[in-house]
């Protein structure tokens, strides 16, 4: 009886072990595409004209920083870069009319004082669809910036043959701080689903900071007719409610990339919060979900599992020992596939925090939720749209 036991103990163990291991090697995908991309060159002859729309808001000095590494790409074909300026009563204007002589292919454009009862994340981004001259446009942020000359030639290397949306990958820069780090791995946690979701199902979400989109598409479907009072989730629902999988593609090479600035301290909740408002509207969300909760429960139910049995079995060497192997198998496994893609994004690795931010997951998405949830509907709109 005891044998009969100990056996069905380790099987049950064994079982979830191998579905832990299955998803563990899931982390690598994301870098695995990256690193296959990354490792095409650029047709010079073929790529098409773009123009970069920037939504600035009280921005300046992140403008003057950033702006210029914009308008000094290297790209073959026309390109030109357009800023949307959201009501700015700092120096942004004035920094936009003197880069204007000095660069012909910029161009900035306001919304109108009087906009009001519509989201101006929206309305900012259909004034630089109607702005732009070009076949692309590729919506970005005042706070992101390229690393190099051959960013956007990099980011529009793809087959764009019957596609109407390319998904980008932002990375935070580089910090050492607890807080950081944590939203530096949050938001990669969720690249890793969201990303390879959208290449073998559908694109659930996509990057307010990199999104190019197909010019007349987006004025073929009306644009954001359906959820023009939304504040954020502009680029997902855009994506998720308009473009199939067939019609989407990913382009994360590592030149590819942007680099934003590390968020103020608020805005991470914030941002959470939010999605909780936006993603009611998404589609493909049951599927999605079912997806991320496995993700998220599956290593938590093993390690629960491998320490009730130890508990049990403790009088017993052999079991006890073969799940705590079982367990750092697991967590080697994590680690590994981990490193692979933050290597390839030049994200520094997390190791022994990895275990702690992976059993974090739940809990702030439990505290996003409650948040959203009692937070009054009407008081959100008026507050933030």
């Amino acid at each position: 009886m005891m044998l009969e036991t100990t056996v069905i103990v380790l099987g049950i163990n064994f079982v979830l072990w191998i579905l832990s291991i299955m998803l563990m090697l899931h982390y690598a995908c994301l870098g695995k595409i990256s690193r296959k991309q990354s490792s095409k060159g650029i047709p010079y002859t073929i790529l098409p004209s773009v123009a970069v729309v920037i939504v600035a808001q009280e921005e300046a000095e992140k403008l003057r920083r950033h702006l210029p590494l914009f308008l000094e790409q290297h790209y073959p074909s026309e390109y030109q870069v357009i800023v949307v300026d959201i009501h700015s009563s700092d120096d942004t204007l004035k920094l936009l009319e003197e880069l204007e002589g000095k660069y012909p292919h910029l161009t900035h454009t306001s919304i109108p004082v009087s906009a009001r009862d519509i989201s101006m994340q929206r309305l900012a981004m259909t004034l630089g669809m109607k702005t732009a001259c070009t076949e692309w446009v590729v919506f970005t942020q005042a706070d992101c910036c390229p690393e190099t000359e051959g960013w956007l030639a990099n980011f529009m290397n793809t087959d764009t043959q019957g596609k109407h949306a390319i998904i980008g990958f932002t990375r935070y820069a580089q910090c050492n701080s607890w807080m950081m780090k944590k939203r530096q791995f949050f938001r990669l946690w969720q690249q890793m689903l969201w990303i390879p979701f959208a290449t073998k199902h559908h694109p659930y979400r996509a990057d307010d900071t990199l999104l190019a989109y197909r010019r007349d598409y987006f004025f073929g479907h009306n644009g954001f007719a359906s959820d023009t009072k939304l504040l954020v989730g502009a680029s997902t629902l855009l994506v998720n409610n308009n473009i199939s999988r067939q019609q989407c593609a990913v382009s994360i090479g590592r030149k590819a990339m942007l680099l934003q600035d590390n968020p103020l301290p608020h805005t991470w909740p914030q941002e959470e919060i939010f999605f909780m408002e936006t993603r009611k509207h998404t589609k493909y969300r049951c599927l999605y979900r079912t997806w991320y909760a496995i993700k998220v429960l599956l290593p938590i139910l093993f390690t629960l599992s491998t320490v009730v049995s130890c508990l049990l079995w403790l009088h017993n060497n052999l079991v006890t020992g073969t799940l705590a192997a079982l367990w750092l198998i697991i967590y080697f496994v994590r680690d590994i596939a981990f490193r692979k893609t933050t290597k390839q994004f030049n994200i520094k690795s997390f190791h022994l925090t990895l275990p702690i931010f992976c059993s974090l997951i739940p809990l702030w998405d439990i505290r996003s939720w409650l948040k959203w949830r009692f937070t009054n509907k009407r008081e959100f709109r008026k507050k933030f749209v």
